[in-house]
């Protein structure tokens, strides 16, 4: 089974970013197609979605985590960088389906009705562009200029936590990810340049 994992995983690592979104694209389509058979769960169609789209984000992310090398010494799968995203993945799970059970039983608010959907466009849009940039100016600027971005377009304009939030952000990943779980974050290739 671990063989299998790490060949999905190694195939979804691969993968050209554009692809990635189309795969997202289909299994959403067909997760949309199932909700339209069953009427009874269309009151719920955006809740179901956005479950959909949180699943198959961690599930791509899961298999990516066979890839990891794992030093001498330890045992197979038991690094840091691969088992935590996994912990989170099967904490994942037992969240999802507790949120489907009223979802299922009608007992769940329904979906409130669209807002405002030229905003949601924009922060999606901004969100494809702040992965695009991971290439080339590294996770850490570009997630920070994604966060400024979106709090202002959200209407914050405190300087204070236009500042702070990315920042803090920032440090948390790094102290997190570089740090604690030894995941090498994208650095850029124009920053790479820079400091050689």
């Amino acid at each position: 089974m671990t063989e299998l994992f790490t060949t999905i995983g190694t195939w979804f690592e691969e993968l050209a970013l554009p692809l990635h979104f189309l795969l997202l694209a289909v299994f959403l389509g067909l997760i949309l197609g199932v909700i339209q058979l069953v009427k009874r769960l269309h009151p719920y169609r955006g809740q179901l979605m956005v479950l959909a789209g949180i699943f198959w984000v961690f599930l791509v992310f899961y298999f990516i985590t066979y890839t990891f090398p794992v030093p001498r010494g330890i045992l197979v799968g038991m690094t840091p960088g691969s088992t935590i995203p996994r912990l989170w993945f099967y904490s994942l799970l037992p969240v999802i389906v507790l949120t489907l059970i009223p979802i299922f039983r009608n007992k769940e608010e329904v979906d409130p009705k669209w807002g405002n959907m030229r905003l949601i466009a924009i922060v999606f849009t901004v969100l494809v562009i702040s992965v695009g940039l991971f290439n080339f100016i590294g996770y850490y600027i570009s997630s920070a200029l994604f966060i400024v971005t979106v709090m202002w377009i959200l209407g914050s304009r405190n300087k204070v936590e236009l500042i702070a939030v990315p920042a803090g952000w920032i440090v948390f990943s790094y102290l997190v990810f570089a740090r604690l779980l030894s995941v090498r974050l994208p650095v850029g290739s124009i920053i790479e340049n820079i400091i050689g």
